[in-house]
Protein backbone atom coordinates (compact mmCIF):
# COMPACT_ATOMS: atom_id res chain seq x y z
CA UNK A 1 0.00 0.00 0.00
CA UNK A 2 1.16 3.37 -0.99
CA UNK A 3 2.27 5.98 1.90
CA UNK A 4 -0.19 8.73 1.78
CA UNK A 5 0.88 11.85 0.36
CA UNK A 6 1.79 15.25 2.63
CA UNK A 7 -0.75 18.07 1.83
CA UNK A 8 1.78 20.43 1.53
CA UNK A 9 2.93 18.51 -1.37
CA UNK A 10 -0.44 18.14 -3.07
CA UNK A 11 -1.32 21.47 -2.82
CA UNK A 12 2.29 23.10 -4.07
CA UNK A 13 1.87 20.86 -7.46
CA UNK A 14 -1.59 21.53 -7.76
CA UNK A 15 -0.81 25.66 -7.46
CA UNK A 16 1.36 25.42 -9.81
CA UNK A 17 0.12 23.56 -12.00
CA UNK A 18 -2.90 26.35 -11.45
CA UNK A 19 -1.01 29.03 -11.88
CA UNK A 20 1.05 27.72 -15.02
CA UNK A 21 -2.10 26.99 -16.99
CA UNK A 22 -5.20 28.29 -14.94
CA UNK A 23 -8.20 26.70 -13.46
CA UNK A 24 -10.04 25.93 -16.62
CA UNK A 25 -7.55 24.21 -18.63
CA UNK A 26 -6.27 22.20 -15.37
CA UNK A 27 -7.51 18.51 -14.59
CA UNK A 28 -7.27 16.70 -11.64
CA UNK A 29 -5.62 14.20 -13.68
CA UNK A 30 -3.02 16.50 -14.62
CA UNK A 31 -2.50 16.97 -10.91
CA UNK A 32 -2.47 12.87 -10.51
CA UNK A 33 0.08 12.35 -13.26
CA UNK A 34 2.27 15.73 -11.66
CA UNK A 35 2.16 13.87 -8.38
CA UNK A 36 2.79 10.22 -9.50
CA UNK A 37 -0.40 9.01 -8.89
CA UNK A 38 -3.38 7.01 -10.48
CA UNK A 39 -6.31 9.59 -11.22
CA UNK A 40 -8.69 7.76 -8.99
CA UNK A 41 -6.24 7.93 -6.16
CA UNK A 42 -6.20 12.20 -6.09
CA UNK A 43 -9.64 12.12 -5.27
CA UNK A 44 -9.00 10.82 -1.87
CA UNK A 45 -7.24 13.84 -1.70
CA UNK A 46 -9.86 16.00 -3.04
CA UNK A 47 -13.62 15.68 -3.54
CA UNK A 48 -13.62 18.14 -6.92
CA UNK A 49 -11.04 20.19 -8.90
CA UNK A 50 -12.90 22.94 -7.38
CA UNK A 51 -12.18 22.41 -4.00
CA UNK A 52 -8.42 21.29 -4.66
CA UNK A 53 -8.11 24.55 -6.11
CA UNK A 54 -9.96 26.25 -3.51
CA UNK A 55 -7.46 24.34 -1.01
CA UNK A 56 -4.56 25.26 -2.76
CA UNK A 57 -4.89 28.89 -3.17
CA UNK A 58 -5.83 28.89 0.80
CA UNK A 59 -2.68 27.14 1.44
CA UNK A 60 -0.71 29.57 -1.05
CA UNK A 61 -1.94 32.94 0.60
CA UNK A 62 -1.19 31.49 4.67
CA UNK A 63 2.04 30.95 3.67
CA UNK A 64 2.17 34.54 1.95
CA UNK A 65 0.62 35.58 4.98
CA UNK A 66 2.73 33.73 7.11
CA UNK A 67 5.85 35.39 5.79
CA UNK A 68 4.68 38.31 6.77
CA UNK A 69 3.96 37.09 10.30
CA UNK A 70 7.77 35.71 10.91
CA UNK A 71 8.86 38.95 9.09
CA UNK A 72 7.00 41.05 11.97
CA UNK A 73 7.59 38.88 15.09
CA UNK A 74 8.93 40.40 17.99
CA UNK A 75 8.94 44.27 16.51
CA UNK A 76 8.17 47.05 19.44
CA UNK A 77 7.88 50.08 17.40
CA UNK A 78 4.30 49.80 15.01
CA UNK A 79 5.69 51.75 12.53
CA UNK A 80 8.47 49.69 12.50
CA UNK A 81 6.42 46.52 11.96
CA UNK A 82 3.78 48.26 9.62
CA UNK A 83 6.30 49.29 7.07
CA UNK A 84 7.95 45.55 7.48
CA UNK A 85 4.57 44.54 7.06
CA UNK A 86 4.33 46.13 3.91
CA UNK A 87 7.60 45.22 2.85
CA UNK A 88 7.55 41.98 3.35
CA UNK A 89 4.69 40.86 1.97
CA UNK A 90 5.20 43.03 -1.45
CA UNK A 91 8.83 41.38 -0.97
CA UNK A 92 6.99 37.60 -0.88
CA UNK A 93 5.27 38.30 -3.84
CA UNK A 94 8.10 39.90 -6.19
CA UNK A 95 9.84 36.19 -5.72
CA UNK A 96 7.15 34.09 -5.79
CA UNK A 97 6.55 33.48 -9.31
CA UNK A 98 3.73 31.14 -8.53
CA UNK A 99 1.75 33.63 -6.63
CA UNK A 100 2.31 36.26 -9.00
CA UNK A 101 0.86 33.75 -12.09
CA UNK A 102 -1.77 32.50 -10.04
CA UNK A 103 -2.89 36.33 -9.40
CA UNK A 104 -2.37 37.39 -13.13
CA UNK A 105 -4.32 34.23 -14.31
CA UNK A 106 -7.24 34.65 -11.28
CA UNK A 107 -7.41 38.04 -10.27
CA UNK A 108 -10.79 37.56 -8.42
CA UNK A 109 -8.61 36.24 -5.60
CA UNK A 110 -7.44 39.41 -4.90
CA UNK A 111 -10.18 41.94 -5.62
CA UNK A 112 -9.84 45.90 -5.63
CA UNK A 113 -13.50 46.38 -5.26
CA UNK A 114 -15.09 43.12 -3.83
CA UNK A 115 -18.57 42.10 -4.59
CA UNK A 116 -17.66 38.45 -4.34
CA UNK A 117 -14.30 37.68 -2.34
CA UNK A 118 -14.05 33.96 -2.91
CA UNK A 119 -10.60 34.06 -0.22
CA UNK A 120 -12.62 37.04 2.00
CA UNK A 121 -11.89 35.22 5.34
CA UNK A 122 -7.96 35.59 4.38
CA UNK A 123 -8.07 38.81 3.25
CA UNK A 124 -9.81 39.63 6.27
CA UNK A 125 -7.35 38.31 8.15
CA UNK A 126 -4.50 41.11 6.19
CA UNK A 127 -7.34 43.86 7.36
CA UNK A 128 -7.34 42.60 11.06
CA UNK A 129 -3.45 41.97 11.17
CA UNK A 130 -2.96 45.95 10.16
CA UNK A 131 -5.68 46.84 12.67
CA UNK A 132 -3.90 45.51 15.51
CA UNK A 133 -0.68 47.20 14.58
CA UNK A 134 -2.47 50.29 14.29
CA UNK A 135 -4.11 49.85 17.35
CA UNK A 136 -0.78 49.57 18.89
CA UNK A 137 0.28 52.51 17.34
CA UNK A 138 -1.98 54.88 19.05
CA UNK A 139 -1.55 52.88 22.17
CA UNK A 140 2.49 53.72 22.30
CA UNK A 141 1.40 57.40 20.96
CA UNK A 142 3.12 56.50 17.48
CA UNK A 143 0.12 56.85 15.44
CA UNK A 144 -2.47 59.29 15.61
CA UNK A 145 -5.73 58.37 17.42
CA UNK A 146 -7.87 57.49 13.96
CA UNK A 147 -10.85 55.15 13.68
CA UNK A 148 -8.31 51.89 13.06
CA UNK A 149 -10.64 49.68 11.56
CA UNK A 150 -11.33 51.88 8.66
CA UNK A 151 -7.89 53.05 8.62
CA UNK A 152 -6.83 49.37 8.21
CA UNK A 153 -9.17 49.12 5.25
CA UNK A 154 -7.73 51.62 3.27
CA UNK A 155 -3.68 50.80 3.63
CA UNK A 156 -5.37 47.31 2.54
CA UNK A 157 -6.97 48.94 -0.18
CA UNK A 158 -3.83 51.02 -1.18
CA UNK A 159 -1.75 47.63 -0.55
CA UNK A 160 -3.92 45.57 -2.85
CA UNK A 161 -3.94 48.40 -5.84
CA UNK A 162 0.09 48.19 -5.55
CA UNK A 163 -0.30 44.81 -5.42
CA UNK A 164 -2.24 44.65 -8.64
CA UNK A 165 -0.72 47.23 -11.01
CA UNK A 166 2.62 45.83 -10.04
CA UNK A 167 2.58 41.89 -10.50
CA UNK A 168 -1.19 41.62 -11.93
CA UNK A 169 -1.52 43.73 -14.77
CA UNK A 170 0.95 44.87 -17.17
CA UNK A 171 -0.21 48.25 -17.48
CA UNK A 172 3.47 49.60 -17.12
CA UNK A 173 2.17 51.71 -14.58
CA UNK A 174 4.83 50.26 -11.74
CA UNK A 175 8.39 49.66 -13.26
CA UNK A 176 10.07 49.46 -10.02
CA UNK A 177 8.88 48.03 -7.23
CA UNK A 178 10.73 49.02 -4.84
CA UNK A 179 10.76 52.61 -5.90
CA UNK A 180 6.96 52.09 -5.55
CA UNK A 181 7.08 50.60 -1.76
CA UNK A 182 9.38 53.71 -0.64
CA UNK A 183 6.89 56.09 -2.15
CA UNK A 184 3.83 54.75 -0.81
CA UNK A 185 5.48 54.58 2.94
CA UNK A 186 6.83 57.80 2.12
CA UNK A 187 3.01 58.87 2.30
CA UNK A 188 1.70 56.71 5.04
CA UNK A 189 4.02 58.12 7.51
CA UNK A 190 5.19 61.18 6.42
CA UNK A 191 2.06 62.74 4.28
CA UNK A 192 2.35 64.04 0.92
CA UNK A 193 2.47 68.01 2.20
CA UNK A 194 5.37 70.21 2.63
CA UNK A 195 5.32 71.22 5.92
Amino acid sequence: MRKKLDNELIYTTALSLFAKYGYKKTTLEDVASALGMTNSNIYSYANSKQDLYIESVTYGIDQWQDSVRQATSGIESATEELGVAFKSAVDYIAYNKTIQTLLQNDPSLFPMFPTVDPIEELNSWAIDFIKKIIDKGIKQGEFRNVNSKEAAQLLFNFYKYFVISAFVEDNGLVTDASSQMSTMSTIIFDGILNK
